[in-house]
């Protein structure tokens, strides 16, 4: 089939564009990203059938991509429901896309800083709305455009190694610098607005890592959290909602927290009972809520609730619906990436926070809240976490540019 029809379209021009449209859209609209990645599919679709080849990409990362999808869609043929596993994996598909578009058609300095500021606009506005909800409009937790206080959580997760990295990013003006600057700081307001006790928890245990791993800068980073604790210990005293939130964390009386567990001790029986592939992807909601519900659970499907899709910890998660193929599958995934960032930042060393310290930062919060909540399956979430990726692993190829 011939399409001489069609006009011309430079591949690298659209697609930076579309990558500059998900840089602004994740963060605050979902619609709108979905409607960036389709465009950008659809023109690597025109372009690789009038080159009749793929555009250029990292070949162990598809083989990395690849090795993990297939073990998936061997999980689906052997769930309880293939056609909704299959669906499932599907959308997971559409999820690396971000990655993809960034690590192809992100390939100048002027990219990069098109794609980091847009970026840098989105989470301000984000930040805003979420400080508008609780200050003006009295919400008891922050949420954003996120939808849930949860997910705002995991996103100021990801804003905040990105923005630093952001602030001291010398080929960027003064002035987007010190925005930047000013962006993280809201986001620290807007991390603790969102009352998200395990994102809480992972931000503290991520500067024990930045700690660990960046032994030049203990000292500034010590005398820099002993600030933010005052601060913050001043404001816990003025609040009570943050007194509560802290008292249940490890409260045995807390509902969610009893919910939690129970729905922890379940996902462990479901992974016992298929200890291979699991009961398949999307099938938590049915195992769990129809056949290892626990009667002293409270929180059960019916007029006020449609029931739990997911046992709120991602690697339970993955055991329960996968098995250990698919916990296997997962563990290898992100090991790959964070030693790829890993060695990304032993690289940058030249850097006092360099693009690979940045993502690994990212992907740990993630990783850390992610022991208690099942956040890495969030549509929201994880495309903004492959287009971060994707971005600073970019920039390390830019910045090997003369």
């Amino acid at each position: 089939m011939s399409l001489k029809f069609l006009p011309k379209i430079s591949l690298d021009s659209a697609m930076y564009q579309v990558v500059l449209l998900l840089a602004f859209a994740v963060p605050l609209s979902t619609a709108a990203a979905s409607i960036a990645v389709g465009i950008g599919t659809l023109f690597i679709i025109v372009w690789s059938v009038r080159h009749k080849s793929l555009p250029p990409f990292d070949s162990k990362i598809l083989e990395v991509l690849a090795v993990y999808l297939v073990i998936q869609i061997f999980i689906a043929t052997m769930s309880w429901e293939p056609a909704n596993s299959f669906r499932e994996v599907f959308g997971e598909v559409h999820r690396f896309f971000p990655l993809i578009f960034a690590l192809t058609f992100i390939k100048k300095r002027e990219q990069l800083c098109g794609v980091l500021i847009a970026s840098l606009l989105a989470f301000l506005i984000n930040d805003a709305a979420g400080i508008y909800q609780c200050v003006v409009q009295g919400a008891p937790r922050a949420f954003g455009f996120n939808h849930t206080p949860t997910f705002y959580g995991s996103f100021m997760l990801m804003q905040l190694p990105i923005l630093i990295y952001i602030a001291q990013l010398e080929i960027l003006s003064l002035l987007w610098r010190r925005l930047a600057a000013f962006t993280a700081a809201l986001t620290l307001i807007c991390l603790v607005l969102s009352m998200t006790r395990g994102a809480w928890l992972a931000f503290v245990l991520v500067v024990v890592i930045f700690v660990a791993l960046e032994k030049n800068y203990r000292l500034l980073t010590a005398k820099i959290c002993a600030g933010l604790a005052v601060v913050f210990l001043i404001v816990a005293l003025l609040s009570p909602k943050i007194q509560d939130r802290l008292a249940t964390i490890t409260s045995t009386k807390f509902q969610s927290n009893t919910e939690r567990v129970l729905m922890w001790t379940a996902a462990a029986e479901i992974f016992s009972d298929y200890p291979i592939y699991g009961v398949g992807q999307k099938m938590f909601f049915n195992a769990y809520n129809f056949y290892y519900l626990p009667q002293e659970a409270r929180e059960r499907p019916g007029a006020n609730m449609r029931g739990h899709t997911h046992p709120h910890s991602n690697i339970l998660h993955r055991a329960s619906e996968g098995g250990l193929l698919g916990l296997a599958s997962f563990i290898g995934l992100y090991a790959y990436f964070f030693w790829k960032f890993f060695t990304q930042y032993r690289r940058e060393k030249i850097f006092a926070f360099g693009a690979g310290m940045a993502a690994f930062l990212i992907l740990a919060g993630l990783q850390l809240e992610g022991l208690t909540d099942t956040n890495m399956n969030q549509v929201p979430i994880m495309r903004e976490f492959w287009l971060l990726a994707g971005t600073l692993l970019a920039a390390e190829e830019i910045f090997k540019q003369r």
